[in-house]
């Protein structure tokens, strides 16, 4: 009997431990239940749910980046012929200078050729008249005639300067003169200095050749005063007539 007793309790104690155990499991399950449910919620949205981000998209304020081009490469002009001046072609492979068109150069060297490719052989009448931003002009070898009062009126024209090759004209220190230099064509109005020296070998001065001559104030001459008087001189030479004579100066 003793026996059976000790089983009977062995039983009960059994019995009263798992219900004890079981108890404390559903205290502790509640207890963790109530924790979850104060906590704030965890989102668990996967990274590739979120948007993705396109720059093309409106309302984007992403600057593309920058587009780097190689800079334009220089435009290389053609040498410009004749600066603008004018020329009459005669048919022949030769033309004539006519005009300054809209050549504003201070210094206006006369080409050889034209842009046509004709060779400039005249400058026609009054081609440069009252010419009042010209200083100096150069005249090619080809030129064959010079017109009347090509050069005249110009006021602050300072030099003129013919090509040595040129077998028609010649300038003698920024004066024109025929080859032979017995025809003074044109003297700058500015050119330097108050005296002017006439060559001995001068037996015609142009029309206007000395017209509007500011400075100029005396001339010297080699010659004698009756050779001076054999000098066929142009009308309008004013400040040629009216400055004092120096005859018989030596060196010219």
């Amino acid at each position: 009997m003793k026996s059976q007793a000790q089983i009977l309790l062995f039983s009960l104690a059994v019995t009263f431990a798992f219900a004890l155990a079981l108890t404390v499991a559903l205290l502790c399950l509640s207890y963790l239940r109530e924790g979850n449910a104060s906590r704030p919620a965890v989102s668990t949205t996967a990274e590739e749910d979120l948007p993705i981000y396109h720059p093309s998209e409106e309302g984007t304020t992403t600057a593309a980046p920058p587009v780097t081009t190689a800079p334009p490469a220089p435009q290389t002009q053609p040498p410009k012929v004749g600066n603008g001046l004018v020329f009459d072609s005669n048919g022949n492979g030769t033309c004539v200078l006519t005009g300054l068109g809209d050549c504003n150069d201070a210094c206006v060297v006369i080409p050889e050729y034209a842009p046509n490719g004709d060779r400039v052989t005249e400058i026609a009448d009054r081609v440069f008249f009252e010419a009042t931003s010209v200083t100096a002009v150069q005249i090619p070898a080809g030129v064959e005639r010079i017109g009347s009062l090509a050069f005249a009126a110009c006021k602050n024209l300072v030099y003129l300067s013919v090509d040595a090759n040129n077998p028609y004209y010649c300038d003698v220190d920024g004066v024109l003169y025929s080859a032979d230099k017995q025809t003074l064509l044109q003297y700058p109005p500015m050119r330097a200095g108050s005296t002017a020296t006439i060559l001995r070998s001068v037996t015609e001065i142009k029309e206007m050749a000395f017209y509007d001559c500011t400075y100029l104030r005396s001339i010297l001459y080699a010659g004698s005063a009756e050779e001076w008087e054999q000098i066929r001189i142009g009308s309008k030479n004013y400040s040629l007539t009216a400055a004092s004579k120096t005859f018989g100066a030596t060196g010219k």
